[in-house]
């Protein structure tokens, strides 16, 4: 059933790494923009990188590890090897009729929802939105607190929407205290907020900073029903955040895992949101 989710393997898994329309639209579709020019711009250069050639290089993806599905809500997982750690794809249609700004509400305005969907997302709260100055784009500023069963994974993350022609793509990149500026302090006071109210399974769960995390959601037309989403993403536990994050983060098993669960999340979201929930 459409929003249902569908079964899943063992629950260390299943956690691990666990995330338009109208005038407005059409005037970001049309004017020149700063973060648009065959290249996604962000101020980690690695994300715009990878992304960008992720996103329209016809030689991007050779090499790289490839699943494909037929009864699942998405129907292609790919991991390829980078220098350090994984970029890990899945695109999928999500098993019914969604139209575009439909989806892109899920992504950009509703993932502070995935707790009610994902047992592995403890809070996922919004900081705030604006226009950032490097990419001239509308960005919203989130912040992620994650069960990984083992531990505690944290991280702020800035998202950009950006329209190019039929399709919508949402980026995101780690959020810093330079990106942040002024309302940093805002940001922080919230923060610690939210980490206190959070309950874990015992105090000696360690809560690990995420060491690098970006992505992207593209919203494009879909053959079967009328949107698809591509979910690109890296997450990277560094060193200082303990063997089990690092492991995790490494490992295609895992990274797969959370991927297809992630993905599951978002539909169920959508869903919701299609149906006035």
């Amino acid at each position: 059933m459409p929003g249902e989710r569908p079964p899943r393997g063992a629950p260390w898994s299943r956690r691990e790494l666990l995330a338009v329309g109208g005038g407005a639209a059409l005037a970001l579709a049309l004017r020149p923009s700063a973060a648009w020019a065959g290249r996604l711009r962000t101020h980690d250069p690695e994300a715009g990188s990878l992304l960008s050639q992720a996103l329209d290089s016809p030689t991007f993806w050779q090499g790289a590890s490839v699943k494909t599905f037929d009864d699942r809500l998405y129907d292609e997982v790919r991991l390829k090897s980078l220098d350090e750690g994984y970029l890990a794809m899945v695109t999928g249609e999500g098993g019914r009729d969604f139209d575009a700004a439909t989806v892109v509400r899920t992504v950009n305005d509703n993932m502070q929802r995935l707790p009610e969907v994902e047992d592995g997302a403890k809070a996922v709260v919004r900081l705030g939105e604006g226009t950032d100055g490097t990419t001239g784009l509308p960005f919203v500023d989130s912040f992620y607190y994650l069960d990984f069963t083992f531990f505690y994974g944290v991280y702020s993350q800035r998202m950009y929407k950006l329209v190019d022609g039929s399709r919508t793509i949402l980026f995101f990149e780690k959020l810093t205290t330079e990106m942040a500026g002024a309302a940093w302090p805002i940001y922080d006071k919230r923060i610690v907020e939210v980490m206190s109210g959070v309950k874990r399974r015992s105090v000696f769960g360690s809560v690990v900073p995420v060491s690098k995390i970006f992505g992207m959601f593209v919203v494009s037309p879909g053959a079967t029903y009328r949107s698809r989403v591509t979910f690109t993403t890296k997450i990277h536990f560094g060193e200082g955040t303990g063997m089990l994050a690092r492991m995790g983060s490494d490992m295609p098993p895992v990274i797969r895992a959370g991927l297809q669960s992630g993905f599951d999340s978002c539909v169920a979201i959508a869903s919701k949101v299609a149906d006035g929930g």
